[in-house]
């Protein structure tokens, strides 16, 4: 996998350096493998649990082109497409097929980090007597661009909270929303966790160095403790040093799950090599990073109550070891009863997904 931005810092290493990073870098990848499918082989990512091969859901439903829907409340994931819907539950083998004809799988749908995985026999065995209805192809208007979406905070990670509301739950619930409008504009979208679980700082930056996004957007809700009824809005923060009281308060408490962190590869490099790395990766994506920000916060400060407060500067940790272009987007204080009030409602968390979404569009299709 082609990590966006890292190819330049390699070359610029001593050579032995150089052959370590980069198989430092290219060691957390899954290679992919082809399976069978209705118009022939499809290259997925193969992963065992236990002793079954699984496949990601939304990999899968993106080569069939599927249209996915997690109905939350539900618990049902729906994957429809112009000849056929899939209906599933985590954990569950019965796959419903046109909500009428049930089919059993190998084994139940998993989540691994926050990623859904099913039976790879699904696609080359249970779903074989409908591949007449599975020829359609993923939208292809996104080309290679990849958009990683990344809901602050969950698990026991609960983030701030206010009025009743809670931060991991917030953004998990815009998040999704901001997913289903960029796939209906034909945009390839990952989150870093589907459901309420942990995923540390680090692994929410190398599963989109992993995937080698195009942009990262990371997802989150703010709260103070001082002046709460006068302070509110919307921000999105780009990776820089923080330049105010504020900004170095909103970097102390996005960086805080820090102490319980577990790196995988990318925490095996040495702190130079680090350093380097990504000294040139801000370099950069520096002013991409900025004009991304601008674009999120433009749309967002539009249509968010309280007030626009603009892009601003911080040392993020999700941002700083994210190795594409990144922003961290707040959408309104928790702390606010006005923004809590708002935001507790469903039509008004669509309408700030919807300007979230636009504006990555809109840099998008500034590239």
């Amino acid at each position: 996998m082609v990590y966006c931005g890292a190819q330049g810092a390699v070359k610029r290493l001593p050579a032995v350096a150089a052959a370590l990073l980069a198989a430092a870098l290219t060691a957390a990848p899954c290679a992919g493998k082809a399976f069978r499918g209705p118009a022939g082989t499809i290259s997925l990512e193969s992963r065992t649990f236990g002793a079954v091969e699984y496949v990601p859901l939304y990999d899968l439903a993106e080569a069939l082109g599927l249209q996915i829907s997690w109905f939350y409340e539900a618990r049902v994931l729906e994957l429809r497409g112009d000849g056929v819907t899939l209906s599933m539950m985590p954990g569950s083998r019965t796959v419903l097929v046109d909500k009428r004809t049930a089919l059993q799988m190998d084994a139940g749908v998993v989540f691994s980090r926050g990623v859904a995985y099913v039976p790879a026999t699904l696609l080359t065995e249970t779903l074989k007597p409908y591949y007449g209805k599975l020829r359609t192809t993923a939208q292809s208007s996104g080309g290679a661009r990849l958009v990683v979406l990344d809901p602050g905070h969950g698990g026991r990670d609960q983030g701030a909270a206010g009025h009743g509301i809670i931060e991991k739950e917030l953004t998990l619930d815009v998040a999704r929303r901001v997913r289903a409008h960029l796939t209906a504009k034909g945009i390839k979208v990952r989150m870093t966790r589907e459901t309420d679980v942990y995923v540390p700082l680090a692994r929410r930056a190398e599963i989109a160095n992993e995937l080698g996004a195009t942009v990262f957007v990371s997802i989150h809700a703010n709260a103070v403790s001082e002046n709460p009824r006068t302070i509110s809005g919307s921000e999105t923060f780009y990776l820089s040093r923080a330049q105010t009281a504020s900004d170095a308060a909103t970097e102390r408490l996005e960086n805080s799950p820090l102490k319980d962190e577990v790196h995988s590869s990318w925490g095996s490099l040495t702190i130079r090599l680090k350093r380097l790395l990504l000294g040139n990766h801000l370099k950069q994506t520096r002013s991409t990073s900025i004009s991304l920000a601008q674009r999120v916060q433009a749309r967002l400060g539009a249509v968010a109550v309280g007030d626009n407060r603009g892009i601003k500067p911080a040392n993020l940790q999700v941002l700083r070891e994210t190795l594409c272009p990144a922003c961290l987007v707040e959408i309104g204080f928790l702390s606010n009863p006005t923004d809590a009030s708002y935001l507790s409602k469903a039509w008004y968390r669509q309408k700030l997904a919807d300007a979230i979404a636009q504006g990555i569009l809109d840099h998008l299709n500034s590239l």
